[in-house]
């Protein structure tokens, strides 16, 4: 058996473990942090998937964390993939506007 040490510096590092700093934690940044996130792996996804192929095993495991489950027509799995990236970055434009002037493409009207 081990033997629990009465060291007190093994002490204090105990309390500094356990004591939860939140005073940087921002719940809303989490979000926004999260949806980039999920569209990156949206994206990602979109880029691998070929409609006109049979869908790879890895593939469909990523399909599956977001509930995509009917994986017999790729057309609908696009279609399906497409609307939830489009959803994710509605969402994320509501917490976070869109800022265009760091954007390299710029409009002309």
């Amino acid at each position: 058996m081990s033997e629990i040490s009465k060291n007190p510096n093994d002490i204090a590092e105990i309390g500094r473990i356990q004591d939860n700093d939140l005073s940087e934690y921002n719940p809303l940044q989490e979000k926004i942090d999260d949806l980039e996130a999920r569209i990156k792996l949206l994206g990602d996804i979109c880029t691998e998937i070929n409609p006109y192929e049979a869908i790879p095993d890895e593939l469909k495991m990523k399909l599956m964390d977001f509930n995509i489950l009917d994986l017999d027509d790729p057309f609908k799995v696009t279609n399906r993939l497409l609307m939830l990236l489009e959803d994710t970055i509605d969402e994320l434009h509501i917490l976070k506007p869109y800022d265009d002037t760091n954007s390299p493409v710029k409009e002309i009207l």
